[in-house]
């Protein structure tokens, strides 16, 4: 019971310190786009998950079978679903952005059910219902007519970003049930964190030259002093430390109730959302949050 309960705490302060990795990834996405940045701030990741290591001299060793299947959650997960997160958040804002990224939630449930065996109940099935009203609510009427600011912009169509942020979620889904393996076989978080972030730095910096040769080079491939204060805040917040929260809480607690517990950021957003527009969100906002903590309360 005591592991059960330390993994959910873990799982909430990830939520936490991804609501401000949000915050601080907001203004880079928009000024460098989602390759650059995500190509600077993975490495700032993984200079912070190496920093780690080596200061409290962690084992880097790993057998072959986690081998692959941390290849394939840096792959998947970090590489992919956070190429599509910060697409997200260039189109529609932190807010929205956290919303629909908590459909990891019930999506890493049923890909727990269908490939690991975790069970899934009627119950479980009412949240998810539950979890995407509420990201459909705070998505479509989570805005405020008065508020004008550009953590609540929407780059029309709309549906081209949420098709993003569920394919981050997802993303994020499929990376989670794939380390679940390995942290339940006792791998340290900050090393398997650091292997995994190592795939999305190749990567993204592979894709260099092929955006060169296509006539895509980076609009501002070097980020003033301003934006290497945010990118060195999110890629602790986001990649280093709340990932490294993440992994340490699925060595006890299963991909369901891990996952629902860290999509919790949505509702984490709103006061930050209120302080920094000096506005309250709209009841909208607050209903679609709601739903989606309950849709974890259920889960959980």
């Amino acid at each position: 019971m005591i592991g059960l309960d330390l993994s959910a705490l873990l799982a909430l302060a990830a939520a936490l310190s991804w609501t401000l990795a949000g915050i601080f990834g907001h203004q880079p996405a928009r000024d460098l786009g989602s390759i650059q940045f995500n190509r600077l701030r993975m490495v700032v990741s993984m200079s912070f998950l190496l920093a780690y290591c080596l200061i409290f001299g962690k084992t880097f060793s790993l057998n072959h079978a986690d081998l692959w299947l941390i290849f394939f959650s840096g792959l998947i997960g970090a590489a992919g679903g956070d190429y599509f997160l910060f697409k997200t958040m260039q189109r529609m804002g932190p807010r929205r952005t956290g919303i629909l990224f908590a459909a990891n939630a019930p999506i890493a449930a049923m890909l727990g059910w269908v490939f690991l065996g975790e069970v899934i109940s009627p119950k479980m099935m009412l949240a998810i219902a539950l979890g995407f009203t509420g990201i459909v609510l705070a998505v479509i009427y989570g805005k405020r007519r008065d508020l004008v600011h550009t953590w609540e912009d929407i780059t029309p169509p709309l549906w081209i970003g949420i098709g993003f942020g569920l394919l981050a979620a997802l993303g994020q889904a499929i990376g989670v049930m794939l380390m679940r393996p390995v942290m339940a076989g006792g791998m340290d978080p900050a090393v398997a964190g650091l292997f995994r972030v190592m795939v999305a730095v190749v990567v993204f910096w592979m894709i260099l030259p092929v955006q060169s040769w296509a006539g895509q080079w980076p609009k501002k491939f070097w980020p003033d002093r301003y934006l290497w204060l945010h990118i060195l805040g999110n890629g602790f917040f986001g990649m280093a430390f709340g990932m490294g929260l993440l992994l340490k809480a699925l060595e006890s607690g299963s991909v369901a109730m891990v996952s629902i517990l860290s999509a919790t950021s949505p509702l984490m957003m709103l006061p930050f959302v209120w302080a920094r527009t000096k506005l309250m969100p709209p009841l909208g906002a607050w209903i679609g949050a709601l739903l989606v903590v309950l849709c974890s309360a259920l889960l959980f």
